[in-house]
């Protein structure tokens, strides 16, 4: 007790003494905090469990102001609650504050809310890739933006069903399972971790080249991306070695895969033209690869049936070009797919429109007039069943 009333009369070397007898448990309880934002010990854990131990250590002083009582196990009770709750309310404003949404974010998001048909998971997604460059979101701002338009969810909200008794349970009942999806899925991870688990999923399709470089080539990407980097080049040479697999679901994880992979590509000499040297030549190519990347995206963005469809409808990424009219070749997308002549009639008119509504929310963001005459024109060129 003297060492605290000492700490209390702002005795350094008390307080320096009294901090470091509780600095295991303050360990302890940061570790606590910092899991419930970073679940899977990923590389935000160590930054945030950090953050938390000065978080508690400062809640260790403040409860020695505030302490009134006479032995040092009712101190200890004292400060281990104060660092508790302080702590909960760190990790809570991090969730909820810290990583607050701009106005910005939030603009693109409801863009991409449109595109998404409402569906505000669908939209945070669309957000990273689909918007023009300079307006795309990062995993942290997208998931930020789409927790302030969504709002809080209680754990414990009854799931599908209007009451307990019928129900699959809560919510909390349902993040339990987590574990149990699919090996192959790609869980949401920001940064370096999303390249990792793409390459970790893909390690598992790719055929080795019989060329020598190739092989090499291939080897040298896989190896990058496990480590979390990635360059044009070997988002190139891994596209060419992946064997997209028949079963669909597979099929979706590996394509979301190369989608994260190929976002994960540097973009760092990109305008390095200097002004003095560019023309209306260099404008233009600029304006065409600007074009040419957000159809991929918007492509990318669609499920595996619709987008393949559409790919062979306009002979794009090297896809076989059966056509996209009344002269199409339903037949031989039939064929080249492995669908019935309904399935490919059905995914290529609900592709068209579903690429043309995300399409100009892409557009949107930077030419909104011009998105609204894209708006007009696909409501016109997509009537008939996806005839036109």
């Amino acid at each position: 007790m003297d060492t605290i009333h000492a700490a209390q009369n702002n005795d350094l070397a008390a307080v320096a003494e009294v901090i470091k007898a509780t600095e295991s448990r303050v360990e302890v309880l940061a570790g606590k905090a910092a899991l419930r934002i970073a679940p899977h010990r990923g590389p935000r854990f160590v930054d945030y469990r950090d953050e938390f131990i000065q978080v508690g250590r400062v809640a260790v002083w403040e409860a020695l102001g505030r302490f009134t009582d006479t032995t040092v196990d009712a101190f200890e009770r004292y400060a281990y609650t104060t660092i508790e709750r302080t702590l909960k309310d760190a990790v809570r404003a991090e969730r909820n504050g810290a990583a607050g949404a701009d106005a910005d974010a939030m603009k693109v998001l409801a863009a991409m809310v449109e595109a998404a048909d409402g569906d505000v998971y669908e939209a945070a997604r669309l957000a990273q890739t689909l918007p023009p460059k300079g307006k795309r979101l990062s995993a942290e701002r997208a998931e930020a933006a789409r927790m302030a338009w969504q709002g809080a969810v209680s754990i414990d909200r009854v799931t599908s069903a209007a009451n307990f008794a019928e129900s699959e349970g809560t919510l909390a009942d349902t993040l339990l399972h987590f574990d149990e999806e699919p090996d192959d899925e790609i869980r949401p991870k920001v940064g370096r971790g999303a390249a990792m688990e793409a390459a970790r999923v893909l390690a598992r399709y790719v055929t080795t080249p019989a060329d020598a470089d190739a092989r090499e080539a291939v080897c040298d990407a896989l190896e990058l991306a496990a480590q979390g980097f990635t360059t044009p080049a070997d988002v190139e040479a891994l596209e060419d070695a992946v064997k997209v697999p028949s079963d669909p679901i597979t099929r979706r994880y590996v394509l979301e895969a190369m989608a994260v992979l190929r976002s994960a590509v540097s973009t760092a000499t990109e305008g390095a033209l200097t002004e003095d040297l560019r023309d209306v030549r260099d404008d233009r190519m600029a304006d065409s690869a600007e074009k040419h990347a957000r159809v991929n995206d918007c492509l990318d963005s669609l499920g595996a049936a619709q987008r393949d469809v559409l790919r062979h409808s306009f002979g794009i990424k090297g896809a076989t070009d059966f056509g996209w009219g009344d002269g199409c070749d339903m037949d031989g997308i039939g064929q080249a797919l492995g669908m019935t002549r309904q399935n490919v009639l059905g995914n290529r008119s609900k592709g068209r429109k579903t690429f043309a509504k995300r399409y100009a929310a892409a557009v949107s963001l930077s030419q909104p007039d011009y998105a609204q005459a894209l708006t007009e024109a696909a409501a016109v060129m997509t009537s008939y069943a996806g005839r036109k």
